[in-house]
């Protein structure tokens, strides 16, 4: 008995970049795509006996009609073969709200091979010689522990499979740092199952001796950086796991700047350094400058770094200034943390071409004067 196990597809998702594809549309969400696409191209190749996808097949609750069309074409390449799939909605594609509906209730009419699980309730599909026990991601936790408390395993000639969406509880690595995000208890992976599926988790792991989280198919964020994605080949009989990698745009870390001691020439030149020496065309790429003194900073030259950046899909260049001891001296005013929310707020401002190290050398400048007696700033 062979089936995959495929996991956080999250269809619809966008995210580091606005560039547009050739086709028009966002390059990251198209990325997503592909991605899901090659593992369903490897999936078919592979002729399971039967895929699992463990939540989280979109990025959110209303996807649009083309990201449902692009689904519906994918799932139907596997079950037209005549394999059964069974989904089960995640905590990014279940609603909120009991009186809200579900994109997968359209899925329904699809085949008779496609199984969805997604009406805040345990479900079992029965297939050949095994029996799937799927819980969706539930509306509460509440809801969720009442659910998994009616699970019965079947009898000793069927394999039993468990699907599960959520956090496995006690291992903090495991949260995506979501507020809809449900625990599942330790205990839960005690029972007495052949496999459990997990979903929600976007690193493929073990966590106990059958139970695994597979990953998702692409990159959602920088955290997932040096992460191989992709989806799990399991063989029942055997106890055999292996993991499918799949095709994903690159995402790199160059090696980090210590700034502690350099001008902001000396960092300019060390950015151009690295972004020359690894290859960034088109790649998803984070640095690191760390220990910048507060008045370097304002000083570097960001439209120069703007040009340096402009090679990579996307390029997170992060700055972390050195921590400076600051003394309270007479007649001299203290800002406070204004001047960093200052900073902070023109780093989100969404306007293309504004010359922002010019507005926060001046926005600085001014929150340094001290009022005179009786005066307010206006």
């Amino acid at each position: 008995m062979r089936f995959v196990h495929v996991s956080d597809s999250h269809l619809g998702a966008s995210g580091f970049s606005r560039k547009l594809s050739p086709s028009g549309f966002n390059q990251r969400e198209e990325d997503i795509c592909k991605s899901f696409e090659f593992a369903i191209d490897q999936i078919i190749q592979l002729k399971p006996d039967f895929v699992l996808h463990t939540g989280d097949l979109f990025h959110s609750v209303r996807p649009t009609n083309r990201i449902i069309n692009f689904a519906i074409r994918q799932i139907l390449r596997i079950v037209s073969l005549q394999i059964p799939m069974v989904i089960i909605s995640g905590n990014h594609d279940t609603p909120k709200q009991r009186a809200v509906g579900s994109v997968f209730s359209f899925f329904e009419v699809l085949s008779p091979y496609l199984h969805l699980v997604y009406r805040n309730r345990y479900e079992q599909i029965k297939l050949e010689k095994t029996t799937i026990h799927a819980i969706p991601h539930c509306l509460n936790q509440e809801d969720f522990a009442n659910e998994v408390a009616k699970v019965r395993v079947d009898g000793q000639d069927r394999f039993n499979i468990l699907m599960l969406h959520g956090v496995v509880a006690g291992i903090p690595e495991f949260s995506m740092g979501e507020l809809a995000e449900q625990q599942i208890p330790s205990s839960y992976l005690e029972l007495p199952f052949d496999y459990v599926a997990l979903g929600h988790y976007h690193r493929f792991c073990q966590v106990k001796s059958d139970a695994y989280y597979a990953g998702s198919t692409e990159r959602l964020s920088l955290a997932e950086l040096g992460q191989k994605k992709g989806f799990v080949e399991v063989n029942l009989k055997d106890k055999q796991i292996k993991f499918h990698p799949v095709s994903t745009r690159d995402m790199i870390e160059l090696p980090f700047i210590n700034a502690k001691n350099l001008d902001q020439e000396q960092i300019l030149q060390e950015i151009e350094k690295r972004t020359e020496t690894e290859d960034i065309a088109e790649k998803i790429v984070r640095l690191k400058v760390k220990d910048i003194p507060e008045h370097i900073y304002n000083s570097i030259d960001f439209r120069k770094i703007a040009e340096l950046k402009s090679k990579a899909f996307h390029f997170d260049l992060r700055f972390e200034k050195k921590e400076e001891k600051v003394k309270d001296q007479p007649g001299k005013s203290s800002i406070g943390k204004l001047n960093i929310e200052f900073e902070e707020f023109l780093k989100q401002v969404p306007v293309e071409n504004l010359k922002k190290h010019r507005l926060l050398e001046l926005g600085l400048k001014y929150l340094s004067v001290t009022p005179q007696e009786g005066e307010e700033r206006t």
